[in-house]
């Protein structure tokens, strides 16, 4: 195969992203998209720079069928049996989430999830050379070229992290099963091993880091920035297990990124603005990319039933209640609210998307939430000082607080006291995230699968505690498509179990 050489202006062309995510069944010797300008060329001002950069951030644009988004975040709520399958995935591959048996031949929504990932990465690869190559002068924005590098960087660790948990052993960073790191664009058909997960991690954390230093503070809530990136890099410490340095930049985060970035006064506010753009500047978001509101293509339609619908399972949980000392605390009260009866389809919508049962043409995917920050600060905190420290019970009560949780010592919903044990606390933790981030990517059940190891996998707590299904902890992730493999010459090595 002859080099692959060839971009959109402004979007990267899809037929590039990965060796390793494509059938290579298509002769593309003489392949030319159109509407395209050859690599060389393409990027050679501020402007076409910009258009690049937008080409990245369009990966995450949702589509009805064939993409990556927005199935992807849906697929690990189906996993958790917090959410069902809608009337409309009633095929092997979604009975294959449900009952914790995933499908690694002619799994279509992986193969595209795998793909559409390696296309986000591929396109900020592109940009990244080529803007990398071209001279300060040519930018007329002071300190714009390292921006738009940081930006692009920010985005490739959010690539790379989101393949890794959904792919690879992300829980151990001891694990030879992490996932193909790509740092360079595709340009040719070679292949490469895939990493470990700890040189993984290593290259996320390189790229958040770079983030850190260069990306701006703030364009808009639509795209990356400082913030973000150390809200990312926070979650991605909790993932490895580096609690203490998880735990110091969350309250790094939380004292000092000012009023751009702090909790809501109240927690539905975050979603109430579908009818106007103001859903697009809440300050409690690091980073949100827009979505698409029409019929069949929001993440909210895919919710409303005829892919996923929020499951009795999920309400039960949060309905429930801990324990401490003579109080009986439930995990939440007002949160319940945003989760709506589905009389079309069964189980229940959310009202944190536009939908077809709700008004607004203003859509917000939620990457990340200052209030994943404080759980962050809460989980790490007490994790590695194995002890539930002042910080750590601050940051948990104060998002209860926000969600309208008193402190009488009395039952109900409540703050929890400085009596509770860790085991309760962590539990509380997990509770907390699974009431204020529910539908938001899937977290609660990467969550699951970081407990269950933190205890020892088949021991202490369980993720078949909460799925029954859920027994065999190398199908916690997904398969790496068969057909990708083949593709490859069985370069990548399959997961366990697959």
């Amino acid at each position: 195969m002859k080099n692959l050489k060839y971009i959109y202006l402004g979007l990267v062309s899809a037929a590039m992203f990965t060796a390793a995510s494509c059938q290579l069944t298509e002769d593309l010797d003489n392949y030319k998209p159109a509407y395209v300008l050859e690599a060389d060329t393409a990027i050679n001002s501020e402007t076409s720079a910009e258009l690049a950069l937008t080409g990245a951030y369009a990966t995450f644009r949702q589509k009805s069928s064939g993409g990556a988004f927005p199935i992807f975040y849906l697929v690990p709520d189906i996993m958790s049996g917090y959410s069902n399958n809608g009337s409309y995935s009633t095929g092997p591959e979604p009975l294959g989430w449900a009952t914790n048996n995933p499908l690694a031949t002619g799994a279509n929504d992986t193969k595209n999830i795998y793909g559409g990932l390696y296309d986000l990465i591929n396109r900020t690869n592109w940009l990244i050379e080529k803007v990398t190559a071209l001279e300060d002068n040519v930018f007329s924005t002071p300190g714009r070229k390292k921006e738009i590098l940081a930006e692009a960087k920010i985005l490739r660790a959010l690539g790379h992290f989101y393949l890794l948990r959904t792919f690879g052993q992300f829980y151990d960073v001891k694990s030879e099963y992490g996932i193909l790191i790509r740092t360079k664009p595709v340009k040719n058909s070679e292949i490469s091993p895939r990493n470990t997960v700890a040189e993984t991690y290593t290259a996320i954390i390189a790229d958040l880091d770079e983030g850190i230093a260069n990306a701006p503070d703030l364009r808009s809530k639509k795209y990356t920035n400082k913030t973000f990136a150390k809200g990312l890099k926070a979650r991605v410490l909790l993932y490895k297990g580096d609690y203490t340095n998880a735990a110091a930049l969350c309250q790094e985060i939380i004292t000092t990124s000012g009023s751009n970035f702090k909790l809501e006064p109240t927690y539905g506010a975050i979603f109430d603005h579908h009818d106007s753009d103001a859903v697009f500047n809440s300050s409690e978001i690091l980073f949100g990319t827009a979505g698409e509101s029409d019929a069949g293509v929001g993440i909210g339609n895919f919710y409303s039933g005829s892919t996923a619908n929020i499951s009795q399972v999920y309400k039960n949980a949060i309905a429930g209640s801990i324990t401490v000392g003579s109080q009986s605390i439930a995990y939440d009260a007002a949160r319940t609210s945003i989760f709506i009866t589905n009389v079309s389809y069964g189980g229940y919508y959310t009202t944190k998307y536009t939908s077809y049962f709700t008004t607004g043409t203003n859509e917000m995917f939620y990457h990340m939430r200052m209030a994943e920050v404080y759980l962050i600060l809460a989980e790490a905190s007490a994790r590695a000082n194995n002890a539930v420290t002042p910080e750590a019970l601050l940051a948990i009560n104060t998002i209860r607080k926000r969600a309208g949780a008193v402190t009488t010592g009395g039952n109900g919903f409540e703050t929890y006291p400085n009596t509770i044990s860790l085991p309760q606390f962590l539990t509380a933790v997990r509770y907390e995230k699974l009431a204020e981030l529910y539908a938001e990517g899937g977290e609660n059940w990467f969550d699951l699968i970081r407990y269950d190891y933190a205890d020892g996998f088949g021991t202490g707590f369980k993720v078949s505690d909460v799925k029954a299904s859920a027994t065999n902890s190398d199908k916690f992730i997904l398969p790496i498509p068969t057909e990708s493999i083949d593709a490859g010459n069985h370069v990548i090595k399959q997961n366990p179990s697959y």
